[in-house]
């Protein structure tokens, strides 16, 4: 069982700071989904869900941070792949409106340019900590090719990918620091990937509202 420096028993809320951090994502899907308008949600059925995974990474790790249960574990790490995947689907089909052919060779690169992140990587001396540099990778590709569309997307990529990198470091530093801060550093880690996931969930949001705003315009 992975363990966290918090953790010093199995059994039931060993973990009681990584638990209670793990309430951020409820925080940040209700702040993402309030945005949202619940008469369009046909049209932006995809908004809809991102936000809704939100909420379920936040309650998959709030129970594995209870519990300390193997396969709650992994469950956790589905659905924040499940999060990840379904963003950057988002992403290539409403901000770089790739047709059929084109978004069939985005992913064929996509996966690609992450098995040839993550292997190097999966035998690291960081651990399970640098496995998550793939996320990254993508956040950076994102940040470029939205640019030349929608600087503001841009900048909050720019963003995530800050927050990002310093989430990765505390996460990294909650063994290291072990002997020191007994509580570890792992709950900063949810608020700060809370946060993030905030940041790119609103961020879609409002290009996909500019984009539906400029088309109406256009039209009218």
């Amino acid at each position: 069982m992975i363990s966290y420096c918090e953790r010093d028993a199995p059994g039931w809320f060993a973990e009681p700071l990584n638990t209670v951090s793990g309430f951020a994502y409820f925080i940040a899907a209700w702040q993402a989904w309030r945005q949202l308008e619940r008469r369009r949600w046909r049209e932006h059925w995809d908004l809809h869900a991102l936000a809704g995974l939100v909420a379920l990474v936040g309650l998959a790790s709030v129970l594995w941070h209870a519990s300390g249960i193997g396969w709650l574990h992994w469950l956790d790490r589905v659905v924040v792949a499940v999060l990840v995947l379904l963003y950057w689907h988002v992403f290539l089909v409403r901000v770089t409106q790739l047709r059929p052919i084109g978004l069939a060779l985005a992913w064929l690169l996509t996966v690609t340019g992450l098995v040839a992140v993550y292997l190097p990587l999966s035998a690291a001396w960081a651990g399970s900590t640098l496995l998550y540099a793939p996320l990254l990778f993508l956040l950076l590709v994102g940040m470029v090719m939205a640019a030349r569309i929608d600087r503001r997307l841009a900048r909050d990529l720019l963003l995530s990918s800050t927050l990002f990198l310093l989430a990765m470091f505390v996460r990294a530093l909650d063994q290291l620091l072990c002997d020191w801060v007994i509580v570890g550093t792992h709950w900063l880690w949810h608020l700060l990937t809370a946060g993030l996931l905030f940041v790119l969930v609103d961020a879609m949001i409002r290009h996909v509202r500019l984009r539906e705003a400029r088309v109406d315009d256009d039209a009218g």
